[in-house]
């Protein structure tokens, strides 16, 4: 059987038409953040959050972690601990910041 990961809170239905996921951090606090992109480099894939409450903020915090998912298509987000890979994984979100309009990456709440 296939899991939803919006039904499973997971990955929560979109706020402002985007991908929500919540983050447990190593306190135990839970941050809900916004999936800015998924993304290839080399033979992997990484993720770029940012928390919904920094949405706005040009210069907020953006979160990059290697990216897969399991056998029941649930995502599991792991710690970049090379140094090398992680500046190569900044350089690609780097680029597609440029390919895209950043602006149309980090949604905003103004109506």
């Amino acid at each position: 059987m296939e899991m939803d990961l919006r039904e499973e809170g997971i990955i929560e239905d979109s706020y402002e038409d985007e991908l929500l996921m919540t983050l447990e951090l190593e306190d135990g606090t839970r941050m809900e953040c916004i999936v800015l992109a998924i993304f290839p480099l080399d033979d992997a894939q990484y993720i770029a959050l940012t928390p919904v409450d920094q949405a706005d903020d040009e210069d907020g915090d953006i979160f990059l972690y290697a990216y897969s998912e399991d056998d029941n298509g649930q995502p599991v987000l792991g710690d970049i601990e090379d140094d090398d890979l992680f500046d190569a994984v900044c350089d690609r979100f780097d680029e597609i910041c440029d390919e895209e309009d950043f602006d149309e990456l980090v949604p905003t709440t103004e109506a």
